[in-house]
């Protein structure tokens, strides 16, 4: 992500949108939407990372469609940022839609800036 998510924005299922986009070989990430869509079917690595401000708490999950694959929670203390980071591997699809967004339990800002970066990235393992 180019830049911290408000509290306002980031509130609970919001899909992250990593606009930032520096590899996206076959133009499946979509920067708009922040959904990747598989353009074939196979086994998957995603890994993706977020950063709360101070006083923050987030759980993110890895979606497949409808279903949740993965889930990270960080809590921060009100005197500074926790970076967390989740990685699935995953059976996916053609045509799948792969995204992180936020769960019921969201609070706070997400930090993407020089001190830490929110981040997305995907390949086909097999």
């Amino acid at each position: 992500m180019s830049k911290d998510l408000p509290a306002n924005v980031a509130t609970p299922h919001h899909v992250l949108i990593f606009d930032a986009v520096r590899t996206n070989i076959g133009n499946a990430y979509h920067s708009s939407t922040g959904v990747f869509i598989a353009p074939e079917t196979g086994v998957y690595v995603f890994i993706w990372s977020f950063m709360n401000g101070a006083g923050a708490y987030h759980s993110t999950q890895l979606m497949v469609n409808t279903a949740e694959w993965g889930i990270v929670h960080a809590h921060s203390s009100s005197a500074s940022f926790m970076q967390s980071t989740g990685v699935v591997v995953v059976y996916v699809n053609k045509g799948n839609d792969v995204f992180v967004k936020t769960s019921d339990s969201s609070n706070g800002i997400v930090i993407s800036n020089m001190y830490g970066k929110t981040m997305f990235a995907g390949w086909k393992l097999h």
